[in-house]
Order: C-alpha cells, then structure tokens, then sequence
C-alpha cells in the first residue's frame, strides 16, 4: 500500500490504480497554510503586529495631546514618555531600555518604523507566531538599547528601529539556519529582500551619521545581533510544534539581557561615580550617597553639582545644618544653581541670597 508523503499513513488507491501523495489530513493543512501564505491579511489576522502598532500609535498620540506638537517633539516630552536617557537609564530607569522601543520624536520617525513593523511582523507571525514575534520585539529592543549604551552611556535613543531590526534577525537566521515550514524559492526570496532592507537602512544609518545627523546604528546593530541569536532556537522550536521550546529559548534571552543589563550598569558605575551617586539617591539610600558625594566633594572641591547633590542628600537625610553648609557652598562656587537655591529656600522657608 502507498503511503502519505508527510505522515506515513497508508492511502487508498482510486480504481485507476492512483494513489494521492498526500492523505487528507496532511493536504488539509498544506491547502490552509498556502491560502494563509498568499493572503495579506487583516488586522485581526496578526494580532501581536497590531498590538505593537496599537501601543506605539497610543503612546504618540499621548505624547502629541500632551505637548501640542506633531512632527517633532522636546527633549523633554521624549524623556517623559520612556527616553533610553543614559544618565536616567543606568542610574535605576532600567524600564526605560524598554519603553524607548514605543516612543518616536515625530510623525516622520513614526511612520517610517509602523509601516517597516507592519511589513515584517506580519511575516514573522506567520513563521513563528504572534507571542513570540510580540517577545522578539521587546527583547531586540532591549538589545539594540543595550549595544545603543555601552557604546555611548550618554546615548539618547528612541524609536522601534531596533527591535524592527531584531525581528528582522530572527527570520534571517531562521529562514537560513532553521526548520521553518516554507518552500525553498520562499526562503530564497525572503532572505534576499531582507538582506536588502537591512544593508540598506544601515547603510543610510551610517551615511546619516556622517554628516551629522543624529541615527542610532548601533541601537539597529544590537537589535539585528540579537535577532539573529533568537532566530534559530526559535525557528526550530516552532517546527517541532513544542511551544515550551519556544517559551523556553525568550525565557533564556531575557535573562541574557537581565545579566547584560546589570554587567553595563556596574561598568558605568566603575567609570563614572556620578551614575552610582544618582542611583544611590534615586534609591533613597542616602547614607550611601553621602558618603560617595562627600569623597567626590573633597576631590573636586569645585564641583557646584556635587555639593548641591550632597545638600540635598544632606536634607533628606535630615541633617539640616550640613545641608545648609553644602547648598551654601555650591552657591559660591555657582550662584545660579537651582537646587541649592531652591533647597535652602525650603530649610530657610526664604530665598537664599546670592553671592554678587
């Protein structure tokens, strides 16, 4: 008896004597992924895609209602909104490695990146699922964040650019290296174009930043290598039909990107003392703080910042005559420091007067 191609079920043959190649259940399912692969698709269709657009499309207009522009926003409403601001960043904001993978600077940034998420995650749901291309997308762009900060710790970076670029990873190395239930003329075809897409946008990214326009290639970097790591264990998990593989291999890269996170932060933090210090305060460790501000103050006498910092840590540490004594002394060296003024102003319950 003939059997099924696919399965290895035995086929019953017609009075001709003709068998198929495939048994029903087996040519049900090819029929159903061809249909699924020929259609574009709705909204409905590819719910993690739409998820993604939904949130970045909500926080935009949050941040267009909340300060009344549109194609371009103010450091400022960027930082409120989830910035990856490195001083902030490393010194406690480590949310922010994932917000700033929702926030644009503008209608430009926004469209570009919706209309690059909304080709590529469409095609990535059809390889490897709407959860995991929506855990691809917050786990590249932790990575492109991450590459993003240890090469710059100053770096200000927003956009979905790097986790685009993760997901386009993932399905490069998947297609290229894992089992992904597709024809070899698809393989072919999607590793072509996106090849094309990612050289190329990095290419601009490059050619940009040469002439001094400000595009995060490195943020695109980290995102691509860190796709391009998850794209085959994922690939090859979800051939195998077992989502614990899946769930298994995003588990693992986001404890990845948990120890990457902390190596960065203590490297920062050896390097510039002014991390540790704000992270100390943010923390509300203030005996911590005092004790680093009052070594830093004594190195660098001149340092306004360093002594406001040690009267405020002072104030909140409820030692009111060293806080007064601190917050004096940064006005000397610098009469227009706010927070001294503003912090002896609330010990004094006056304004602090300044030096002339």
């Amino acid at each position: 008896m003939p059997s099924c191609l696919k399965c290895g079920a035995e086929l019953a043959v017609n009075e001709e004597g003709i068998a198929p190649v495939l048994c029903d259940r087996c040519a049900g399912r090819a029929t159903s992924r061809a249909r699924r692969g020929m259609s574009t698709g709705t909204l409905r269709d590819f719910p993690a895609t739409t998820a993604l657009l939904a949130i970045n499309l909500a926080v935009f207009t949050g941040m267009v209602l909340t300060s009344g522009s549109l194609m371009e926003f103010a450091p400022r409403v960027l930082i409120e909104w989830g910035a990856n601001v490195g001083r902030l960043t490393l010194s406690g904001d480590y949310w922010r490695l994932v917000t700033a993978g929702f926030v644009h600077s503008g209608l430009p940034h926004l469209a570009f990146n919706m209309w690059a998420l909304w080709s590529l995650g469409r095609l990535s749901e059809r390889l490897v699922g709407s959860w995991i291309t929506f855990a691809v997308y917050i786990l590249t762009g932790v990575g492109g964040s991450l590459l993003s900060l240890a090469v710059n710790p100053e770096q200000f970076e927003v956009g979905a650019s790097g986790a685009i670029f993760g997901i386009a990873g993932a399905i490069l190395s998947g297609i290229k290296f894992g089992n992904v239930p597709i024809s070899s003329i698809h393989k072919r075809a999607i590793f072509s174009s996106l090849t094309f897409f990612v050289l190329f946008n990095l290419a601009i990214g490059f050619g940009l930043v040469s002439v001094g326009i400000g595009i995060d290639n490195m943020c695109h970097l980290g995102g691509l290598v860190s796709g391009l790591i998850f794209g085959v264990p994922l690939a090859t998990a979800s051939a195998s039909g077992k989502k614990s593989f899946e769930w298994a291999t995003m588990i693992l890269g986001g404890a990845i990107m948990a120890v990457l996170t902390f190596q960065l932060v203590s490297a920062n933090e050896r390097s510039n003392p002014a991390l540790a210090i704000q992270r100390a305060l943010r923390g509300q460790d203030y005996t911590k703080a005092i004790a680093m501000l009052e070594k830093l103050t004594a190195e660098q006498p001149s340092d306004d910042q360093a002594w406001a910092e040690l009267g405020y840590a002072y104030q909140m540490d409820n030692n009111k005559e060293k806080a007064i004594t601190a917050y004096e002394q940064a006005l000397k060296i610098n009469p227009n420091s706010r927070v001294a003024q503003e912090g002896l102003q609330s010990l004094r319950g006056d304004a602090p007067r300044q030096e002339q």
